[in-house]
Protein backbone atom coordinates (compact mmCIF):
# COMPACT_ATOMS: atom_id res chain seq x y z
CA UNK A 1 0.00 0.00 0.00
CA UNK A 2 1.42 3.41 -1.20
CA UNK A 3 2.34 5.89 2.01
CA UNK A 4 0.18 8.45 0.79
CA UNK A 5 -2.96 9.26 -1.30
CA UNK A 6 -0.93 12.20 -2.90
CA UNK A 7 2.58 13.72 -3.07
CA UNK A 8 2.60 17.21 -4.26
CA UNK A 9 5.71 18.68 -6.04
CA UNK A 10 5.85 22.14 -5.20
CA UNK A 11 4.51 23.79 -2.41
CA UNK A 12 3.73 28.07 -3.27
CA UNK A 13 0.63 28.86 -4.45
CA UNK A 14 -0.84 25.99 -6.67
CA UNK A 15 0.95 23.25 -4.24
CA UNK A 16 0.12 24.24 -1.09
CA UNK A 17 -3.48 25.44 -2.06
CA UNK A 18 -4.08 21.58 -3.44
CA UNK A 19 -2.65 19.91 -0.62
CA UNK A 20 -4.83 21.85 2.28
CA UNK A 21 -7.94 21.18 0.21
CA UNK A 22 -6.70 17.53 -0.13
CA UNK A 23 -6.14 17.05 3.63
CA UNK A 24 -9.21 18.76 4.40
CA UNK A 25 -10.96 16.39 2.46
CA UNK A 26 -9.59 13.77 4.55
CA UNK A 27 -6.60 12.70 2.27
CA UNK A 28 -3.13 11.66 3.06
CA UNK A 29 -0.93 13.93 1.27
CA UNK A 30 2.68 14.79 1.66
CA UNK A 31 4.12 18.40 -0.35
CA UNK A 32 7.79 19.03 -0.90
CA UNK A 33 9.49 22.24 -1.66
CA UNK A 34 13.33 22.82 -2.54
CA UNK A 35 12.54 26.41 -0.68
CA UNK A 36 12.44 26.84 3.35
CA UNK A 37 9.56 29.40 4.38
CA UNK A 38 9.05 31.95 4.05
CA UNK A 39 10.32 32.40 0.67
CA UNK A 40 10.58 34.46 -2.46
CA UNK A 41 9.98 33.94 -5.79
CA UNK A 42 9.86 36.37 -9.20
CA UNK A 43 5.95 36.97 -9.21
CA UNK A 44 3.16 39.16 -10.39
CA UNK A 45 1.98 39.47 -7.34
CA UNK A 46 -1.68 40.62 -8.27
CA UNK A 47 -4.72 39.32 -7.18
CA UNK A 48 -8.24 40.57 -9.07
CA UNK A 49 -11.78 39.03 -7.76
CA UNK A 50 -11.82 35.83 -9.15
CA UNK A 51 -8.69 35.15 -6.88
CA UNK A 52 -9.26 36.94 -3.31
CA UNK A 53 -12.77 34.63 -4.03
CA UNK A 54 -10.70 31.73 -3.90
CA UNK A 55 -9.31 32.96 -0.38
CA UNK A 56 -12.20 33.90 0.82
CA UNK A 57 -14.02 30.34 -0.07
CA UNK A 58 -10.57 28.45 1.83
CA UNK A 59 -11.39 30.98 5.27
CA UNK A 60 -7.89 32.25 4.21
CA UNK A 61 -9.06 36.22 2.62
CA UNK A 62 -8.91 37.13 6.35
CA UNK A 63 -5.65 35.68 7.08
CA UNK A 64 -4.23 37.51 3.93
CA UNK A 65 -5.50 40.57 4.71
CA UNK A 66 -4.31 40.36 8.70
CA UNK A 67 -0.73 40.40 7.44
CA UNK A 68 -1.09 44.40 6.90
CA UNK A 69 -1.50 43.97 2.92
CA UNK A 70 -2.88 46.62 1.56
CA UNK A 71 -6.51 46.39 -0.14
CA UNK A 72 -6.57 47.80 -3.56
CA UNK A 73 -10.18 49.68 -4.67
CA UNK A 74 -8.96 51.14 -8.02
CA UNK A 75 -7.98 50.08 -11.30
CA UNK A 76 -5.99 53.11 -13.27
CA UNK A 77 -5.77 51.52 -17.21
CA UNK A 78 -3.82 53.98 -19.24
CA UNK A 79 -3.96 52.57 -23.13
CA UNK A 80 -2.19 55.23 -25.05
CA UNK A 81 -3.70 58.22 -24.72
CA UNK A 82 -6.61 57.11 -23.24
CA UNK A 83 -7.58 56.51 -19.68
CA UNK A 84 -10.05 54.59 -17.67
CA UNK A 85 -10.51 54.22 -13.84
CA UNK A 86 -13.06 51.91 -12.31
CA UNK A 87 -12.81 48.26 -10.71
CA UNK A 88 -14.28 45.05 -11.76
CA UNK A 89 -17.69 43.56 -10.33
CA UNK A 90 -17.33 41.37 -7.31
CA UNK A 91 -16.84 37.79 -7.79
CA UNK A 92 -18.97 35.14 -5.52
CA UNK A 93 -19.66 38.69 -3.19
CA UNK A 94 -16.02 39.36 -3.25
CA UNK A 95 -14.51 42.61 -4.43
CA UNK A 96 -11.36 43.10 -2.78
CA UNK A 97 -8.40 43.37 -4.50
CA UNK A 98 -4.57 43.04 -3.44
CA UNK A 99 -0.90 42.39 -4.40
CA UNK A 100 0.55 40.42 -1.64
CA UNK A 101 4.74 39.83 -1.32
CA UNK A 102 5.20 36.16 -2.33
CA UNK A 103 7.18 35.64 1.32
CA UNK A 104 3.99 36.74 2.92
CA UNK A 105 1.50 34.47 0.89
CA UNK A 106 3.19 31.20 -0.06
CA UNK A 107 4.28 31.19 3.82
CA UNK A 108 0.71 31.78 4.75
CA UNK A 109 -0.82 28.80 2.18
CA UNK A 110 2.33 26.18 3.50
CA UNK A 111 1.05 26.70 6.96
CA UNK A 112 -2.87 26.19 5.94
CA UNK A 113 -1.87 23.17 4.75
CA UNK A 114 -0.17 21.73 7.66
CA UNK A 115 -3.21 22.77 9.90
CA UNK A 116 -5.44 20.93 7.07
CA UNK A 117 -3.14 17.66 8.52
CA UNK A 118 -1.20 17.53 4.92
CA UNK A 119 2.39 17.05 5.71
CA UNK A 120 4.71 19.57 4.31
CA UNK A 121 8.91 19.00 3.63
CA UNK A 122 10.82 21.99 2.93
CA UNK A 123 14.46 21.78 1.27
CA UNK A 124 13.74 18.49 0.17
CA UNK A 125 14.11 18.02 -3.97
CA UNK A 126 12.73 15.40 -6.27
CA UNK A 127 15.12 13.80 -7.77
CA UNK A 128 13.42 10.98 -10.20
CA UNK A 129 10.04 8.94 -10.42
CA UNK A 130 9.36 5.62 -9.49
CA UNK A 131 7.33 3.47 -11.90
CA UNK A 132 5.93 0.14 -12.22
CA UNK A 133 5.26 -0.54 -15.80
CA UNK A 134 3.73 2.56 -17.26
CA UNK A 135 2.45 4.11 -13.97
CA UNK A 136 4.05 6.54 -11.59
CA UNK A 137 3.72 5.24 -8.12
CA UNK A 138 6.44 7.59 -6.34
CA UNK A 139 9.11 9.31 -6.13
CA UNK A 140 12.62 9.53 -4.87
CA UNK A 141 13.42 12.14 -3.16
CA UNK A 142 16.09 14.23 -1.30
CA UNK A 143 16.21 15.76 2.15
CA UNK A 144 18.70 17.69 4.90
CA UNK A 145 19.22 14.24 5.46
CA UNK A 146 19.37 12.31 2.56
CA UNK A 147 18.23 10.38 -0.24
CA UNK A 148 14.64 7.99 0.63
CA UNK A 149 11.60 6.92 -1.54
CA UNK A 150 8.14 7.41 -0.77
CA UNK A 151 4.96 5.94 -2.38
CA UNK A 152 1.51 7.55 -3.25
CA UNK A 153 -1.27 6.74 -5.56
CA UNK A 154 -1.00 10.12 -7.50
CA UNK A 155 2.18 12.37 -7.76
CA UNK A 156 1.43 15.69 -8.21
CA UNK A 157 3.79 18.17 -10.48
CA UNK A 158 3.07 21.78 -8.85
CA UNK A 159 6.80 22.52 -9.19
CA UNK A 160 7.02 25.75 -11.75
CA UNK A 161 7.34 26.71 -15.39
CA UNK A 162 10.84 24.34 -15.70
CA UNK A 163 8.44 21.68 -14.12
CA UNK A 164 10.92 18.03 -12.99
CA UNK A 165 7.13 15.87 -13.30
CA UNK A 166 6.38 17.80 -16.35
CA UNK A 167 9.70 16.92 -17.52
CA UNK A 168 9.83 13.39 -16.67
CA UNK A 169 6.59 12.28 -17.49
CA UNK A 170 6.89 13.41 -19.85
CA UNK A 171 4.22 16.03 -20.59
CA UNK A 172 3.46 17.12 -24.17
CA UNK A 173 2.87 20.55 -25.10
CA UNK A 174 -1.10 21.04 -26.52
CA UNK A 175 -0.85 24.23 -27.06
CA UNK A 176 2.07 26.79 -27.10
CA UNK A 177 3.30 30.37 -28.16
CA UNK A 178 7.52 31.36 -27.29
CA UNK A 179 7.60 34.19 -24.51
CA UNK A 180 6.63 37.64 -25.94
CA UNK A 181 7.92 39.93 -23.48
CA UNK A 182 10.59 40.41 -20.52
CA UNK A 183 11.10 42.71 -17.87
CA UNK A 184 12.41 43.87 -14.34
CA UNK A 185 10.25 45.10 -11.04
CA UNK A 186 11.46 46.37 -7.93
CA UNK A 187 10.01 47.67 -4.45
CA UNK A 188 9.60 51.26 -3.55
CA UNK A 189 9.76 53.68 -0.91
CA UNK A 190 7.88 56.85 -1.03
CA UNK A 191 5.72 55.99 -4.26
CA UNK A 192 2.18 56.71 -3.46
CA UNK A 193 -0.17 55.21 -5.67
CA UNK A 194 -4.58 55.14 -4.58
CA UNK A 195 -4.89 51.60 -6.64
CA UNK A 196 -2.83 49.19 -9.31
CA UNK A 197 -2.10 51.13 -12.86
CA UNK A 198 -1.64 49.83 -15.94
CA UNK A 199 0.62 51.37 -18.63
CA UNK A 200 0.12 49.79 -22.29
CA UNK A 201 2.55 51.56 -24.80
CA UNK A 202 4.35 50.56 -27.85
CA UNK A 203 7.03 47.84 -27.10
CA UNK A 204 6.23 48.51 -23.23
CA UNK A 205 4.03 47.77 -20.70
CA UNK A 206 3.84 49.13 -16.88
CA UNK A 207 2.38 48.14 -13.91
CA UNK A 208 2.18 49.72 -10.59
CA UNK A 209 0.95 48.40 -7.21
CA UNK A 210 1.18 48.45 -3.68
CA UNK A 211 2.09 45.73 -1.38
CA UNK A 212 3.43 44.97 1.95
CA UNK A 213 5.85 47.15 4.40
CA UNK A 214 4.19 50.23 2.18
CA UNK A 215 6.00 49.42 -0.63
CA UNK A 216 4.75 49.82 -4.35
CA UNK A 217 6.04 47.15 -6.66
CA UNK A 218 6.53 48.25 -10.29
CA UNK A 219 7.39 45.83 -13.09
CA UNK A 220 8.60 47.37 -16.88
CA UNK A 221 8.08 45.59 -19.58
CA UNK A 222 9.34 45.44 -22.83
CA UNK A 223 9.46 42.75 -26.13
CA UNK A 224 11.27 39.61 -25.40
CA UNK A 225 13.83 40.27 -28.24
CA UNK A 226 15.00 43.57 -26.17
CA UNK A 227 16.19 41.16 -23.42
CA UNK A 228 19.88 41.68 -24.23
CA UNK A 229 19.65 45.72 -24.33
CA UNK A 230 17.47 45.33 -20.76
CA UNK A 231 19.66 43.10 -18.76
CA UNK A 232 22.86 45.10 -19.89
CA UNK A 233 22.06 47.78 -18.62
CA UNK A 234 18.58 48.09 -16.08
CA UNK A 235 18.13 50.98 -14.48
CA UNK A 236 18.66 53.11 -17.59
CA UNK A 237 16.03 51.16 -19.44
CA UNK A 238 13.11 50.40 -16.69
CA UNK A 239 13.27 54.18 -15.72
CA UNK A 240 13.05 54.96 -19.73
CA UNK A 241 9.86 52.85 -20.20
CA UNK A 242 8.00 54.90 -17.58
CA UNK A 243 5.77 58.00 -18.27
CA UNK A 244 6.78 61.42 -16.89
CA UNK A 245 4.40 61.72 -14.12
CA UNK A 246 5.27 58.51 -13.06
CA UNK A 247 9.07 58.77 -13.38
CA UNK A 248 8.89 61.78 -11.05
CA UNK A 249 7.09 59.88 -8.59
CA UNK A 250 9.55 57.16 -8.82
CA UNK A 251 12.44 59.79 -8.53
CA UNK A 252 11.06 61.16 -5.00
CA UNK A 253 11.24 57.99 -3.82
CA UNK A 254 13.91 54.93 -3.21
CA UNK A 255 13.99 51.76 -4.50
CA UNK A 256 14.01 49.29 -1.58
CA UNK A 257 15.18 46.23 -3.17
CA UNK A 258 17.40 44.29 -6.76
CA UNK A 259 15.51 44.81 -9.39
CA UNK A 260 14.18 41.21 -10.41
CA UNK A 261 13.11 40.04 -13.82
CA UNK A 262 13.14 37.49 -16.45
CA UNK A 263 12.72 36.78 -20.24
CA UNK A 264 11.70 32.94 -20.12
CA UNK A 265 7.80 33.80 -20.05
CA UNK A 266 6.55 30.40 -22.32
CA UNK A 267 2.46 30.85 -23.24
CA UNK A 268 1.80 27.65 -23.42
CA UNK A 269 -0.63 24.49 -21.92
CA UNK A 270 0.86 21.04 -21.24
CA UNK A 271 -0.65 17.85 -21.12
CA UNK A 272 -2.10 18.00 -17.32
CA UNK A 273 -1.94 13.83 -16.80
CA UNK A 274 -0.71 10.29 -17.12
CA UNK A 275 -0.93 7.22 -15.16
CA UNK A 276 -0.29 8.06 -11.83
CA UNK A 277 0.52 11.61 -12.27
CA UNK A 278 -0.90 15.26 -12.59
CA UNK A 279 0.14 18.76 -13.30
CA UNK A 280 -1.18 21.97 -11.43
CA UNK A 281 -0.30 25.84 -11.75
CA UNK A 282 2.89 26.74 -13.62
CA UNK A 283 3.99 23.85 -15.01
CA UNK A 284 0.42 22.95 -16.17
CA UNK A 285 -0.57 26.26 -17.86
CA UNK A 286 1.60 29.18 -18.11
CA UNK A 287 0.99 32.58 -19.69
CA UNK A 288 2.58 36.11 -19.73
CA UNK A 289 2.35 38.04 -16.37
CA UNK A 290 0.69 41.21 -18.19
CA UNK A 291 -2.79 40.70 -17.29
CA UNK A 292 -1.88 39.47 -13.72
CA UNK A 293 -3.85 36.08 -13.96
CA UNK A 294 -1.04 33.70 -12.27
CA UNK A 295 -2.33 33.54 -8.50
CA UNK A 296 -5.89 33.37 -9.57
CA UNK A 297 -5.07 30.59 -12.22
CA UNK A 298 -3.30 28.45 -9.66
CA UNK A 299 -5.91 28.66 -7.62
CA UNK A 300 -8.62 27.62 -10.00
CA UNK A 301 -6.14 24.50 -11.25
CA UNK A 302 -5.63 23.50 -7.45
CA UNK A 303 -9.46 23.71 -6.54
CA UNK A 304 -10.20 21.84 -10.03
CA UNK A 305 -7.41 19.27 -9.01
CA UNK A 306 -8.85 18.73 -5.31
CA UNK A 307 -12.01 18.33 -6.16
CA UNK A 308 -11.28 15.33 -9.42
CA UNK A 309 -8.60 13.70 -7.05
CA UNK A 310 -10.83 13.15 -3.72
CA UNK A 311 -13.55 11.97 -6.66
CA UNK A 312 -10.95 9.87 -7.91
CA UNK A 313 -9.38 7.92 -5.16
CA UNK A 314 -13.08 6.64 -4.72
CA UNK A 315 -13.89 5.80 -8.53
CA UNK A 316 -12.16 6.16 -11.82
CA UNK A 317 -9.14 8.23 -10.44
CA UNK A 318 -8.14 8.77 -14.91
CA UNK A 319 -11.58 9.92 -15.49
CA UNK A 320 -11.36 11.91 -12.92
CA UNK A 321 -8.31 13.61 -14.15
CA UNK A 322 -9.03 13.87 -17.71
CA UNK A 323 -12.18 15.97 -16.58
CA UNK A 324 -9.61 18.19 -14.61
CA UNK A 325 -7.33 18.71 -17.56
CA UNK A 326 -10.59 19.86 -19.73
CA UNK A 327 -11.60 21.88 -17.42
CA UNK A 328 -8.66 23.83 -16.61
CA UNK A 329 -8.92 24.42 -20.28
CA UNK A 330 -12.12 25.94 -21.21
CA UNK A 331 -12.25 27.53 -17.66
CA UNK A 332 -8.86 29.46 -18.77
CA UNK A 333 -9.13 29.39 -22.63
CA UNK A 334 -10.45 33.25 -22.93
CA UNK A 335 -7.98 34.25 -20.50
CA UNK A 336 -4.93 32.77 -22.27
CA UNK A 337 -5.73 33.93 -25.47
CA UNK A 338 -6.40 37.61 -24.66
CA UNK A 339 -3.18 37.72 -22.74
CA UNK A 340 -1.60 36.26 -26.15
CA UNK A 341 -2.61 38.82 -27.89
CA UNK A 342 -2.16 41.90 -25.65
CA UNK A 343 1.40 40.79 -24.61
CA UNK A 344 2.11 41.84 -28.25
CA UNK A 345 2.48 45.41 -27.17
CA UNK A 346 1.36 46.54 -30.09
CA UNK A 347 0.58 50.57 -30.42
CA UNK A 348 -2.59 51.27 -29.01
CA UNK A 349 -2.68 54.29 -31.35
CA UNK A 350 -4.97 54.00 -33.66
CA UNK A 351 -7.03 52.54 -31.04
CA UNK A 352 -7.37 55.75 -29.04
CA UNK A 353 -10.56 56.51 -30.60
CA UNK A 354 -12.49 53.19 -29.19
CA UNK A 355 -10.89 53.88 -25.90
CA UNK A 356 -11.92 57.61 -26.02
CA UNK A 357 -15.74 56.08 -26.28
CA UNK A 358 -15.14 53.35 -23.45
CA UNK A 359 -14.33 55.97 -21.35
CA UNK A 360 -17.34 58.26 -21.54
CA UNK A 361 -19.59 55.17 -21.26
CA UNK A 362 -19.79 53.86 -17.42
CA UNK A 363 -21.34 50.12 -18.49
CA UNK A 364 -18.40 49.87 -21.17
CA UNK A 365 -16.15 50.64 -18.61
CA UNK A 366 -17.12 48.11 -16.47
CA UNK A 367 -17.61 45.47 -18.98
CA UNK A 368 -13.77 46.39 -19.96
CA UNK A 369 -12.63 46.40 -16.00
CA UNK A 370 -14.58 42.85 -16.10
CA UNK A 371 -12.27 41.76 -19.28
CA UNK A 372 -9.12 42.93 -17.67
CA UNK A 373 -9.93 40.77 -14.14
CA UNK A 374 -10.36 37.61 -15.96
CA UNK A 375 -14.09 37.22 -15.21
CA UNK A 376 -15.13 38.28 -18.39
CA UNK A 377 -14.54 36.87 -22.23
CA UNK A 378 -12.64 39.54 -24.44
CA UNK A 379 -14.90 38.49 -26.98
CA UNK A 380 -17.84 39.92 -25.88
CA UNK A 381 -16.55 43.48 -25.60
CA UNK A 382 -13.79 43.62 -28.42
CA UNK A 383 -14.66 42.19 -31.40
CA UNK A 384 -15.66 43.60 -34.85
CA UNK A 385 -19.72 44.66 -33.88
CA UNK A 386 -18.46 46.67 -30.97
CA UNK A 387 -15.78 48.69 -33.39
CA UNK A 388 -18.55 50.06 -35.56
CA UNK A 389 -20.98 50.61 -32.75
CA UNK A 390 -18.45 52.66 -31.03
CA UNK A 391 -16.44 54.55 -33.52
CA UNK A 392 -18.99 54.34 -36.80
CA UNK A 393 -16.43 53.02 -39.23
CA UNK A 394 -14.97 49.48 -39.76
CA UNK A 395 -12.28 47.56 -38.42
CA UNK A 396 -8.92 48.02 -39.27
CA UNK A 397 -7.76 44.93 -39.41
CA UNK A 398 -9.62 40.58 -38.72
CA UNK A 399 -7.34 40.53 -35.61
CA UNK A 400 -9.31 41.21 -32.14
CA UNK A 401 -8.98 44.61 -31.22
CA UNK A 402 -6.71 43.18 -27.60
CA UNK A 403 -4.12 41.81 -29.36
CA UNK A 404 -3.27 45.59 -31.14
Amino acid sequence: MPSYDVIVIGARCAGASLAMLLARSGRRVLAVDRAQFPSDTVSTHFMWPRTTAFLAKWDLLEALAATGCPPIEKVHVHFGEARLHGRPEPVDGIATMYCPRRTVLDALLVDAARRAGAEVRERTLMRELVREGDRVVGVRLAGPDGPYEERATLVVGADGLTSGVAQAVPAGLERSHPSLTCGFYAYWEGVPTDGVEFYLRHGRDVLVFPTHDDLTCIWVGRTNGEWPVYKADIETVYLAGLDAALLDRVRAGRRAAPFKGTHRLPNRYHQCWGKGWALAGDAAYHRDPLTGMGIGDAFLGADLLAEAIDAGLDGDLDAELAGYQQSLWERTSHVFDYTVQSASLRDPAPLAPLYAEIARRPELIQQLMNVLAGSEPSRNLFNARTIVQLTGGKPRSRRPIASQ
